[in-house]
């Protein structure tokens, strides 16, 4: 088993890239549920709106599902990570798949993002040849597909100067159509014909003589498009302590910023609400950041034990955060204290973490 499978088997199938924030309107929580199913959950009720079944099994996103920018497409890697099925939310059909292996060559994918018309796919991939009596690892981790013509348009590997230790690099495809943002340590600008690094956003210099890099961190979240959040730990040389902080990286300004929030904190995910004004990270403790003031505002430790969940859902009022992605609980806290409120059972392990969408693209 490969570095990636292994790193993938350890975070879980669930994923740990939540979708854009949607528009401040009524919502619904996609929930992928095992062994083949699709939830729909409202977001003021709390109540199952929707169902519908997926063609080859499970969801293993690693990063989650992506989506058109309408909401009204998303795709979902299934079949033990060799397809990709294209689900029409209104109609909640599985409308299109992907598959990229044959008998002479296995292809295992990681993830699929769509480009800003909903036409191509830019899929992370793990790819090798199936001899007779041994496995040939191919040199490729993009495969680029055309949605209409069904055909891989190009497919090739990263440069070797993009370093992403444990999981493929998270892909977003520039909206002019000509760039790829590849999301690891910093942020790299590939160019989508040469395959080569046309600019970066440097996230690894220290922002001081002996402080550390406020990167990107490993569960980056997309706020809107083109604007990422994530927190970082960084040794401070006068407190002599780690200390926890938020980055924000414009992709479109190729600008990114950060600043310290307090000492380090057991999270892992990371989430910010539709407004923009409050930030929250979870898995272990849980913390509540205030972003136009750069404070902490509430902090609860050892909130989870013994669970690790892999996403954070803030309501489109702002009132509730959900947190679900391993298990059979969405768990309900108070968005403004941090206290539990109930639980949301999903009926079934979760296996794609809740995503939020406008209630309008689910139709009736």
């Amino acid at each position: 088993m490969s570095r990636r499978l292994l790193a993938f088997a350890f975070v879980s199938l669930a994923g740990v890239f939540p979708s854009f924030a949607a528009a401040v309107e009524p919502r619904v929580l996609l929930v992928g549920v095992w062994p083949n199913r699709l939830r729909f959950f409202d977001e003021t009720t709390e109540e199952v709106v929707g169902e519908m079944q997926l063609r080859y099994g499970a969801v293993t996103n690693v990063f989650g599902s992506d989506r058109t920018s309408d909401y009204r497409r998303f795709f979902f890697v299934t079949d033990r990570m060799e397809a990709v099925e294209v689900v029409d939310i209104a109609s909640r059909t599985v409308v299109d798949e992907v598959k990229l292996s044959s008998p002479e060559r296995r292809v295992r994918m990681y993830g699929a993002v769509p480009d800003a018309a909903g036409k191509v796919l830019y899929i992370t991939v793990e790819a090798v040849g199936m001899e007779v009596d041994r496995f040939l690892p191919e040199n490729v981790d993009v495969v680029r597909y055309d949605l209409e013509s069904h055909r891989v348009l190009d497919s090739f590997p990263l440069p070797s100067s993009i370093e992403a230790p444990i999981l493929p690099p998270l892909l977003r495809p520039a909206p002019d159509g000509k760039t790829l943002y590849v999301l690891s340590q910093n942020v790299y600008v590939i160019d989508i014909e040469t395959h080569q690094i046309v600019d970066k956003i440097d996230l690894s210099k220290p922002r001081a003589p002996g402080y550390g890099a406020g990167g990107l961190g490993f569960t980056p979240f997309e706020a809107s498009p083109g604007i990422l959040y994530s927190f970082y730990r960084s040794p401070d040389p006068i407190l002599n302590r780690t200390m926890f902080g938020i980055t924000r990286v414009d992709l479109e300004r190729r600008e990114a910023d950060s600043f310290d929030v307090s000492t380090d904190v057991n999270v892992e995910w990371f989430t910010v609400s539709p407004d923009g004004k409050r930030a929250y990270g979870g898995m272990g403790d849980m913390v509540a950041v205030d972003l136009e003031a750069r404070k902490l505002l509430v902090r609860k430790e050892r909130v989870e034990q013994g669970r690790q969940n892999t996403a954070m859902v803030v309501s489109s009022d702002g009132t509730k955060l959900f947190v679900g992605g391993v298990g059979p609980l969405i768990h309900v806290y108070d968005a403004k204290t941090l206290e539990p409120l109930r639980k949301i059972h999903a009926g079934g392990d979760i296996m794609n973490p809740p995503q939020p969408l406008p209630r309008s693209v689910l139709g009736n």
